[in-house]
């Protein structure tokens, strides 16, 4: 069997032949146009003006279209984003699968964005604790509603700020330096781990309410309304008492 070879161009080859054939009959047209037109105005006395002045023209036009869709393509494109608030959300989740998926969908669906997540352990079960942002006009009861009706227990909400987005184990160790080089600090670094504020002894205690007991000076009472301190968080403080013990006494007998 034979087969039969045609020779010849390509269709892409032939598809580029053309496209060039016209843009060299595009340019002769052009420059003929040209030369009949300056041929003509040339014998003029201000023929020589109106060419100028037309050059100029055709620059400013250009200048003003090109302007015109810098602006247009700038700021307006831009949309911006609305208002947003940092919501600090705990709920104590059932340790079954699928569990923290329904807490993040209701997030979304309410228009949230979590921004941070961390677990703790707690004595009733695992507690979820999520930095949320949500559109301003949506109040803290809205998320209350959804986390719950997505399986949350306990669900509790508060305003929050950017600095409080610090990753807690970071936070921890960054305090226990400081109490490292100066045990006097112990306080105000128990205070700033657990996001909490000296308490008097002999005030009311409660689930909100954190009582120390360092291995020198006075008891260390903690107190932060409206988020009861976890067994995780207990734990965290209990290590840092430990540590300031050990500063204190370096050489145990």
């Amino acid at each position: 069997m034979r087969l039969k070879i045609r020779r010849g161009h390509a269709p892409g080859h032939r598809g580029t032949w053309r496209r060039e054939a016209v843009e060299f009959g595009a340019l002769f047209i052009a420059a003929g146009i040209a030369h009949v037109f300056s041929t003509a105005l040339g014998h003029r006395e201000s023929g020589s003006v109106i060419l100028i002045s037309l050059g100029v023209a055709l620059c400013a036009l250009v200048a003003a279209h090109l302007w015109w869709a810098h602006r247009r393509s700038g700021p307006r494109d831009v949309i911006a984003s609305p208002p947003a608030r940092l919501w600090r959300v705990r709920a104590q989740v059932r340790d079954t699968p699928g569990q923290l998926a329904a807490l993040a969908a209701a997030i979304a669906a309410a228009g949230g964005n979590i921004m941070s997540l961390n677990s703790q352990s707690d004595l009733g079960g695992t507690v979820d604790e999520l930095y949320v942002r949500m559109p301003a006009p949506i109040p803290a009861e809205t998320l209350v509603r959804a986390l719950t009706s997505a399986g949350g227990r306990e669900v509790s909400v508060l305003p929050a700020t950017m600095h409080q987005l610090v990753d807690p184990i970071t936070r921890a160790l960054l305090l226990a330096s400081s109490v490292g080089a100066d045990p006097r600090r112990l306080p105000a670094a128990l205070a700033a781990m657990l996001d909490a504020h000296p308490l008097p002894v002999g005030r009311a205690r409660g689930r909100e309410t954190l009582l120390l007991a360092p291995a020198t000076g006075r008891p260390i009472r903690l107190h932060r309304p409206g988020l009861p301190f976890t067994a995780t968080e207990t734990a965290r403080a209990l290590v840092m008492l430990e540590l300031a013990r050990r500063l204190d006494d370096p050489c145990p007998t």
